[in-house]
């Protein structure tokens, strides 16, 4: 028992660590860059002409410019305290302490007299400037035309299918139309795909069954896509992860087939949002991504977000665009 405990211990301090470790990397930079946004709009850029960086072409700077990704030139001659990268027409700066929306000739479609704060709202992505005064200006990022209003909740369909936990802590899926149960015996665990689970969508309508410490991998209606024999099995965004032999097999199901895309040694913890990306790796304290084609980048980072979006080495700030090349975004000054 004793062992037991430290084994414990050490599993709880190890996550404490890393952490405290990615925060206090993140803690570096959060005085000048919000790593929320900075990541939700990367997402919705395109692998665009221009790129944002707070590097001159000689030593570091206090501003951000803008700079045509083939020649590296400035585009916009004014410098900003903070700048985002362009989403369609526009992109996100502060200036003289104020949030502001520019247009790709560097001129201000708006910018208040006032302070203020910069959010986005939860579906459109529109541009959300609000100040103390209950001032609010909403503005479509793609096109730069204000708006109205924008969505902030969506009611859900009940779902046709739901998982109960029975009273012997196991797990039934139930058909919602008629409360009986998928499968014929009940399993030790059952992992949705989606917190919804809806008939008409057999793509994403996936469930991963363990029973008796196998995985395998079914649709909502009970069909048998991986049998029962894996020892290890997770989501991973549109990638279905199975372990077999010391390999990570990553499928994808599209248009009612399973597809092996990649077998390798290498997990990913969290999957990115580049088309040619499966995910987030990391291997011997270092963050890395794994490309669909079994590929890594050359260098490896500090630390790599979730999406895949921004990377942290050292005192930079880097961006990964729809491609996965990266550019350095921020440099922190070292005194």
């Amino acid at each position: 028992m004793g062992l037991q405990k430290r084994i414990y211990t050490f599993v709880i301090l190890l996550f404490l660590h890393e952490f405290c470790y990615s925060q206090n990397i993140l803690d570096k930079f959060k005085d000048k860059i919000d790593f929320d946004l900075l990541s939700e709009v990367i997402k919705m850029s395109t692998n665009d002409t221009i790129f944002v960086s707070s590097l001159k072409n000689k030593g570091n700077s206090d501003y951000f410019y803008f700079y045509n990704s083939k020649t590296k030139t400035k585009i916009i001659p004014e410098g900003y305290e903070v700048a985002y990268p362009f989403i369609g027409k526009t992109a996100i700066v502060k200036y003289n302490n104020r949030w502001g929306l520019i247009d790709r000739a560097g001129k201000f479609i708006y910018f208040p007299n006032n302070p203020n704060t910069i959010r986005l709202s939860s579906y459109e992505k529109y541009g959300i400037f609000s100040n103390n005064d209950s001032e609010k200006a909403i503005y479509n990022l793609e096109n730069g035309f204000l708006q109205q209003g924008y969505t902030t909740c969506a009611e859900p369909v009940i779902p046709d299918y739901f998982i109960k936990k029975t009273d012997s802590n196991k797990y039934r899926l139930i058909k919602a139309e008629t409360n009986e149960s998928v499968f014929k015996t009940d399993m030790d665990s059952i992992i949705s795909k989606n917190r919804l689970i809806y008939k008409e969508n057999d793509d994403i309508n996936l469930m991963l069954v363990q029973k008796k410490n196998n995985y395998g991998l079914f649709l909502s209606n009970g069909n048998e896509l991986l049998k029962l024999k894996y020892k290890k099995a997770k989501f991973l965004g549109e990638y279905i992860m199975v372990y077999e032999n010391n390999i990570w097999n990553y499928y994808t199901y599209k248009n009612n087939e399973l597809h092996l895309v990649i077998s390798t040694k290498i997990e990913c913890i969290s999957s990115a949002y580049q088309n040619n990306i499966i995910g987030v790796f990391k291997k011997n304290n270092k963050y890395n991504l794994l490309k669909i084609n079994g590929e890594i980048l050359p260098s490896s980072f500090d630390y790599i977000n979730d999406d895949g979006t921004f990377g942290i080495n050292g005192n930079s700030v880097v961006v990964f665009n729809s491609i996965a090349n990266y550019y350095h975004y921020y440099r922190q000054h070292i005194y």
